[in-house]
């Protein structure tokens, strides 16, 4: 499942690179989103530590504690893909979640940014 998200990412990534896409009749708002994106950063994170924990299963519940389906979600990401400013607020903010969630988080961000020096500064 791991590979199934980022795959999807780099999907949704490259295809906003090469069209523009029409803001879908329903879609989340960046507030949701980035609730969302979060929880997933945080499910991601469980997975890789090696947790005992099915990422499919985790995936379907964090779909159905905010209520929406999958095609929802990846519709509103495919679409945001393409505003890369928004997009950046989005991640930003879903950044801010997990350090509130977890304040370790922040010392972990902060070394992987510091890390990984292609990251623009104000991408950070």
């Amino acid at each position: 499942m791991k590979h199934f998200v980022f795959s999807l990412m780099m999907i949704f990534s490259v295809l906003s690179c090469t069209e523009a896409i029409e803001k879908p009749k329903d879609i989340l708002d960046e507030e949701k989103m980035s609730e969302i994106i979060a929880d997933f950063a945080i499910n991601e994170q469980q997975f890789t530590i090696g947790t005992n924990i099915n990422s499919e299963n985790a995936t379907r519940f964090i779909l159905k504690k905010y209520k929406i389906k999958g095609q929802l979600f990846t519709d509103s990401y495919q679409y945001y893909m393409t505003k890369p400013e928004t997009m950046k607020e989005i991640l930003d903010e879903a950044q801010e979640i997990i350090k509130a969630k977890d304040p370790k988080a922040e010392a972990f961000i902060n070394k992987k940014l510091k890390d990984n020096p292609g990251i623009p500064p104000q991408a950070r």
